[in-house]
């Protein structure tokens, strides 16, 4: 209903003029009385997930860089992925953020070895920052595997770090699973700034 009473920098009793609805108390700092402002807008933290659109074959040692889809689930600008053009993720906001990398597979016949990646990549080369090693050992071909990598990356700036949701297989029958069974995807939730 009024002024609030502080104190000024000579230790005066001083009053902090009433702010508008929805305005808060804000501090001024040391030997200044606080104000009323109107609150920056808080989007909330980061977060969306990439996923494969369908299943695909894979062999070798590369990435997957089409039938990518996105699923936001934080508005743009708040740590989001904003692009993944030929596989190169790209987020649109500097910060620290928590990956998590599933892939679901199976392979027709045989012994293979899967290494699933994350990489980042700054526009020429490749670096990984988390690994998995899977033996397979196929006996029966109904058998799917899963598995899950996380890794927490700051990321400085989104024009030279994106990521790539990498792999690397012995063999040549591998088939990652894609949307209508279980998904291949990697996740990122943005924990704060860099």
């Amino acid at each position: 209903d009024g002024n609030i009473i502080s104190y000024d920098a000579s230790g005066n009793p001083a009053a902090v003029a009433t702010g508008s609805a929805g305005q808060v108390l804000t501090s001024a700092g040391a030997g200044a009385p606080p104000t009323f402002a109107t609150p920056s807008s808080f989007t909330g933290l980061g977060y969306s997930s990439v996923y494969l659109t369908g299943d695909a074959s894979i062999s070798g040692s590369s990435y997957l860089s089409s039938n990518l889809g996105i699923y936001n689930q934080s508005p743009a600008g708040s740590g989001r992925v904003s692009d993944v053009t030929s596989g190169h993720i790209t987020l649109d906001k500097t910060g620290v953020y928590y990956i998590t990398y599933q892939t679901t597979w199976s392979m027709s016949s045989g012994h293979d070895v899967v290494n699933p990646y994350i990489r980042t990549w700054n526009g020429s080369n490749e670096s990984n920052i988390a690994y998995g090693y899977v033996s397979l050992n196929q006996t029966d071909n109904s058998k799917s595997w899963t598995s899950t990598l996380t890794v927490i990356k700051d990321v400085d700036n989104v024009s030279n770090i994106k990521f790539h949701m990498g792999y690397d297989s012995v063999g040549s029958n591998i088939v990652f699973y894609g949307t209508g069974q279980s998904v291949t995807s990697m996740t990122f939730i943005r924990l704060g700034d860099t």
